[in-house]
């Protein structure tokens, strides 16, 4: 939403890409600790840091063997709207997979932000930016459980 947000509210804090390096920074600890990093889907963050783009239904593995991205909804793990998610994933050895994800894909009976582009009678009710930002805890848990497979192996 980098780009919308500058254009519209404009501000270096906007600016595409001005993170401060807290992207690249997660990502290094990941590689060099293992576990997995969440990120909202479409990121372009994942371009510039030279990650493959997933895509709903399996973990794709990257030339590293002890890398894996995939794409998972939160709305399969009980939020309100689909939240499509990219995750990361780092093994400390490559016989430790990561674990499947619930591939579901929900439609979810809300929407994140204030209308749909489709047309006012496509709208479904808002969640609040605190609803919106916030994972479910049962998605919350099985990213622990993932980030303990990667460094221990079960």
């Amino acid at each position: 939403m980098a780009y919308v947000n500058y254009k519209r509210w404009g501000g270096d804090h906007n600016r595409p890409g001005n993170d401060a390096g807290c992207f690249k920074l997660a990502l290094d600890t990941t590689r060099r600790c293992g576990g997995v990093l969440e990120h909202p889907a479409f990121s372009r963050a994942w371009a510039a840091y030279g990650l493959w783009f997933p895509y709903p239904g399996k973990w794709l593995q990257m030339s590293d063997p002890t890398e894996w991205v995939c794409e998972v909804w939160q709305s399969a793990y009980g939020h309100k709207c689909r939240k499509r998610t990219w995750l990361f994933y780092k093994s400390r050895l490559p016989e430790f997979k990561p674990y499947d994800a619930n591939w579901e894909r929900p439609k979810g009976s809300h929407q994140i932000g204030y209308h749909d582009q489709r047309g006012k009678d496509r709208n479904k009710p808002t969640v609040s930016k605190r609803e919106a930002s916030e994972s479910p805890v049962q998605f919350a848990e099985w990213l622990i459980c993932l980030a303990h497979r990667a460094a221990y192996g079960r």
